[in-house]
């Protein structure tokens, strides 16, 4: 059932959540003045009241004057940041009078709950499920990051100029993977649940049922989004047109466009490249591997004996290009894309995936 929930009571649904969750949601650092998905203590702490604005290699906020909440759209954090964090701590290991031994940390407390995250990082975790979950081998880093999830999602009703996750069929509305479902209209927020999980959190928070008129301006908002997203990119029949076009000069221009700084990955939703370090302390008694992020465009991402088949800064561009918008298709079934915009905000040239892609498959 579809409920309307004023502003104000906003807090008290994230109260409900701290109280079982661990709770990350967007909030606002005056430190690098955009929005970050940090643990939250409060409701206080939730970023509200703020519109962002975004180009190619281009991020900048400012307080929103018109009463809106959430009219901000990603910044460079991602579920990814802590489903799959950029530095694990694996295992530690100690020498000592009695051997040798190995302590493996452990996981989170609580479960996660992810609160005012959009349709397309909601997508996003699903992708990331592919990679993690469904697979011979789990992660079980990631299982226990995931498990207990709880996810609340915000449609997107004010989309980034670099948006386009409506192409990719990742919004502006959430579909699935979803236990609450939030649209933001101009006195409340309608909210459905898509879980019993959701069902029974919302049942503590003072909500009343919605009008359908209510529901008519909701779906309203989100199908104007649509039309309002900054870009769009045509997914029929891409996986095999980029495969067909690895020889296309346009990868040329890339290279020499590319600076090769990996933002692109770091900022990616679903990017989950790792390598594992070893670190022994100056005594030679204690040790510890970690998990860290990688990145496809580090030229000893693809060293093997001395050999590297991606010498090229613009071979390492088009794989990357390539696995997200085709190879994962015939991995996962899914596209590596969840057109958020983000490789494109915080490219600090101003690489465009979507004109990329366009380019190559010869349309304008």
């Amino acid at each position: 059932m579809a409920a309307l929930l004023l502003k104000q009571d906003l807090p008290a649904l994230v109260s409900v959540l701290l109280e079982t969750y661990e709770v990350v949601a967007p909030t606002y650092s005056p430190e690098a003045r955009c929005i970050t998905l940090e643990r939250i203590s409060s409701a206080g702490q939730v970023a509200t009241g703020y519109r962002d604005y975004q180009q190619p290699g281009h991020y900048t906020i400012r307080r929103a004057d018109d009463g809106t909440l959430f009219a901000y759209s990603n910044g460079p954090h991602s579920p990814k940041k802590y489903l799959h964090p950029g530095r694990l701590t694996l295992y530690t290991g100690e020498w000592s009078n009695d051997g040798f031994s190995l302590t493996v940390p452990p996981g989170p407390e609580r479960p996660y709950a992810f609160f005012g995250i959009h349709p397309c990082d909601c997508l996003a975790i699903q992708v990331l499920d592919r990679t993690f979950l469904h697979v011979a081998n789990v992660d079980v880093h990631y299982r226990a990051r995931r498990e207990g999830l709880f996810v609340a999602v915000i449609n997107c009703t004010e989309p980034a100029e670099v948006c386009f996750c409506a192409s990719m069929g990742a919004g502006p509305r959430v579909e699935k993977g979803y236990d609450l479902r939030l649209t933001e209209m101009p006195d409340g927020f309608l909210v459905e649940p898509g879980t019993d999980k959701g069902a029974a959190v919302l049942a503590r928070v003072p909500v009343r049922a919605a009008t359908r008129a209510e529901l008519s301006k909701a779906n309203r908002l989100i199908g104007d989004a649509v039309h309002r997203m900054g870009r769009t990119l045509n997914t029929d029949g891409l996986p095999g047109i980029l495969r067909s076009e690895l020889g296309h000069p346009h990868w040329d221009v890339m290279g020499d466009w590319c600076v090769g700084c990996t933002n692109c990955t770091m900022v990616c939703p679903t990017c989950f490249c790792n390598d594992f370090q070893d670190q022994m302390d100056l005594t030679l008694k204690k040790v510890k591997r970690e998990r860290v992020w990688d990145s496809c465009f580090t030229r000893q991402f693809t060293e093997m004996v001395g050999v590297n088949p991606r010498e090229e800064l613009k071979y390492r561009y088009r794989h990357w290009c390539v696995h997200k918008l085709g190879y994962w298709v015939e991995q996962y079934g899914v596209f590596g894309c969840v057109g958020c915009g983000r490789c494109i905000t915080w490219c600090p040239v101003g690489i465009d995936i979507t004109r990329v892609a366009t380019e190559i498959r010869g349309e304008r």
